[in-house]
């Protein structure tokens, strides 16, 4: 993967001042939820926001879908790398932000992202060996659990581009990871900025 991922791969090491409005920015933690969504992704990254301009993103998080300075955002990141729409203007960045802009004070996706551990071989393999009634959750097939009016972290990004008329994962924006991001940008979507944080 071309992908630079941390510094010794050959990331750039940025400041905010070099984000644009709409930008991607990525990122891994210490905490336990991070360990458990990078386990269940295979992913190296585990949150995913939006920049909304002004030191400002807009990210959907336990609490639900808030805007609130980068500096709180990243404040445990122990990785950060932000990413760029290769056809991103300023009107489909303006559309980004006011898609995610109204989502604000939605809830927290808990059955989209349940859905989507489910989809992961590895996640579901052990808990329907726990419980074979977990196929009613996730079915064969690639059956997602979604609510309308809540998102998860990279759900929301993703949904965000696709109302903007730049998709970045193929499917339904309840199939997007934070570790499809980065893909996409492997795969030319997307463009590296650089590094918040090594």
């Amino acid at each position: 993967m071309p992908t630079a991922l941390t510094s010794a791969a050959g990331g750039m090491c940025i400041t905010a001042d070099a984000l644009k409005t709409a930008d991607i920015i990525v990122t891994t933690a210490p905490a336990a939820i991070s360990v458990a969504i990078r386990a269940a992704t295979g992913g190296v990254v585990s949150h995913a926001m939006i920049y909304a301009g002004n030191g400002q993103v807009i990210e959907a998080i336990t609490q639900g879908v808030v805007r609130r300075s980068l500096s709180i955002a990243l404040a445990r990141a122990t990785l950060a790398v932000a990413y760029r729409h290769r056809n991103m203007s300023p009107a489909r960045a303006a559309a980004v932000i006011r898609f995610a802009q109204r989502q604000i004070h939605h809830g927290y996706d808990y059955l989209g992202i349940a859905g989507q551990a489910g989809q992961q071989p590895r996640v579901r393999g052990v808990v329907c060996q726990l419980n074979p009634v977990c196929h009613v959750l996730f079915r064969e097939g690639g059956r997602r659990l979604q609510d309308s009016r809540r998102f998860f972290c990279s759900e929301l990004v993703a949904e965000a581009y696709r109302s903007a008329g730049l998709p970045i994962v193929a499917g339904s924006s309840n199939t997007a990871s934070p570790q499809t991001i980065v893909h996409a940008s492997a795969s030319g979507r997307l463009i590296y900025v650089g590094h918040l944080v090594t």
